[in-house]
């Protein structure tokens, strides 16, 4: 249990010679994760910053009357969490609307949970997120069930992949989809079994399309959801994030939190770029670029674009290397390779960091190979060294595309909750690619062991936020609810000091803030999470068990267990 106590509990005087400490921390299990990922008993933090480390002799020195002494015994520090992939604005969406992203027993539940979502709302839309989508087979739900909820609402329930959606009559005719409707270009309409007419469910830019319609929230209503999600990010343990999906709205929303001092995260925002699931496109979207540091700060920094480069596997819009099973096509590439090539040397040389969706083999490849090009262009140009980019989610990568992360020096940034055989991957993924595939989802151990950077992402709210989950599924291999669930790539398992490594040091240089932030050293901001256990002395399968129980940032507890 971990007690605020009273400085006298601390063994010998302050030393008056010394400046007292605002927060010391005694009687650990302190994981520092220095050069040296040594251990210590306890730490002293002064405006903000880590003053000292070592053991309790040394830090009661920094003992004062107005000291917070914060015992450790039982548990554990680590520096503050880094999510590298993580959607906060949709998170704050996700806790204020029809939350479905824990129904996974089936059809029946998920539609009766809608049914009291819309009992519960006069709203003339009932907006749902979270839909597990392996609950339904390759085509996705049919809008029928929703009608028998209400004929009169417009329904539109977000996939539990960020790539999908199910709407209902009223929404398709709002977007004017039909069965003489072709498919967008680069979306889906999926449609009946027996006719042409859309079933409702909709993949890619098709979402983007029928999203379009839904009520746009004000201001003050998207700041507050914003902050919801930052104050839940804050209570697993999280202090750095990168938001995988900014725009101008997410721009505006930090630096107003931060303007007030209301902001209690280090941030990279990464631009969306146009293509798929762009929020600015044209002179916007140029303008954007222009202005983009007129929302930066000392926590925030918008020096990143972000691109999509394929879709999804249970969408079969995911970029192959080979053909899906029986299908024929090799699923999606948002841009041609000459495209994504131009796009990424521009960027590259105007000193962004890119930072790409990639879930297939085929994305990933034309990903590095997009990195390598860009390179050589722009090699004589200074804007683009040192920028750091990275890949995320990997949920397939070639075999003879893992040493080039490391040769590239472009960071793995994969999205390891998901590195088990979930229901996703075995009723939508399987059938379409193979078990030989399948059983090389996620090659977290293999970049590693090729010598390439790996961080870890959430891709809240599409995967779950906590930390800790996604530590011991990188460990595990399989459900965290279920120890005797079965286990996949075992091989690509990582060990407790990487997955850490994974969420903090590692990820703090991925966001060019490995000088205030990963470790507890001396000189580094005071971003420390506390949880109520040691993870190096428990079994793997209870990590996701523990508990946060006090997050500080940059010197203040912003997160208290009650």
């Amino acid at each position: 249990m971990i007690l605020s106590i009273a400085a006298s509990v601390v063994s010998c005087q302050s030393d008056p010679a010394i400046e007292p400490a605002d927060i010391i921390l005694i009687n650990g299990g302190i994981y520092t994760v220095n050069a040296d990922r040594s251990w210590a008993q306890a730490a002293a933090i002064a405006d903000g910053e880590i003053v000292a480390v070592g053991d309790n002799d040394a830090i009661a020195k920094f003992s004062g009357a107005d000291t917070l002494t914060i015992d450790l015994t039982g548990g554990m520090a680590l520096p503050g969490l880094h999510d590298a992939h993580v959607h906060p604005l949709e998170g704050g969406h996700l806790m204020r609307s029809c939350d479905l992203s824990n129904i996974h027993s089936s059809a029946d539940a998920v539609f009766e949970h809608i049914r009291q979502c819309a009992a519960e709302s006069d709203d003339e839309w009932v907006v749902g997120l979270g839909l597990d989508l392996s609950l339904f087979g390759q085509s996705g739900p049919d809008y029928a069930a929703l009608n028998e909820i209400a004929m009169d609402r417009y329904f539109y329930i977000e996939g539990e992949d960020g790539h999908s959606a199910l709407v209902n009559d009223l929404v398709l005719e709002l977007a004017g989809f039909d069965s003489d409707t072709p498919d967008p270009d680069k979306g889906v309409i999926e449609r009946r079994a027996d006719s042409n007419e859309p079933n409702g469910t909709v993949r890619e830019s098709a979402v983007v399309i029928v999203g379009a319609f839904r009520p746009k929230a004000s201001f003050s209503d998207e700041r507050d959801a914003m902050q919801d999600a930052i104050k839940a990010m804050n209570a697993v343990g999280i202090t750095s994030a990168v938001d995988a999906w900014a725009g101008e709205l997410e721009m505006q929303l930090y630096k107003s939190l931060d303007d007030s001092g209301e902001l209690t995260l280090r941030l990279v925002n990464s631009i969306i770029d146009e293509g798929v699931f762009e929020k600015h496109v044209g002179e916007d979207f140029e303008r954007l670029l222009r202005i983009r540091n007129d929302y930066s700060s000392d926590l925030i920094r918008n020096d990143s674009i972000k691109i999509m480069v394929d879709g999804v596997l249970e969408g079969e819009t995911a970029a192959l290397v080979k053909p899906y099973l029986e299908l024929g096509h090799s699923g999606v590439l948002n841009h041609t390779e000459e495209e994504l090539q131009t796009r990424v040397a521009r960027y590259d040389a105007m000193g962004l960091q890119i930072h790409m969706h990639t879930i297939g083999d085929g994305g990933v490849r034309n990903g590095l190979d997009a990195i390598e090009y860009a390179r050589q262009q722009n090699a004589g140009n200074s804007a683009s060294r040192d920028l750091r980019h990275h890949l995320s989610h990997l949920q397939l990568i070639h075999e003879d595309d893992i040493a080039r992360f490391a040769a590239l020096d472009v960071s793995a940034n994969f999205t390891a909750a998901w590195a088990h055989p979930n229901p996703w991957t075995m009723v939508l993924n399987l059938p379409v690619v193979g078990k030989d595939r399948v059983d090389r989802f996620y090659p977290i151990k293999s970049v590693e062991s090729a010598g390439g950077n790996i961080v870890g992402g959430s891709d809240w709210t599409y995967g779950p936020l906590n930390p800790m989950e996604s530590i011991e599924v990188a460990i595990t291999r399989q459900n965290v609810n279920d120890e005797d669930a079965p286990v996949g790539n075992i091989d690509d398992a990582v060990d407790l000091q990487t997955a850490i490594e994974m969420y903090t040091v590692n990820a703090a240089w991925l966001m060019h803030q490995e000088d205030r932030t990963g470790s507890i050293e001396p000189g580094k901001r005071a971003d420390i999470v506390i949880l109520d256990r040691n993870l190096f002395e428990i079994p793997a399968t209870k990590i996701s068990e523990s508990k946060v129980r006090t997050t500080i940032f940059d010197g203040q507890i912003v997160y208290e267990d009650q």
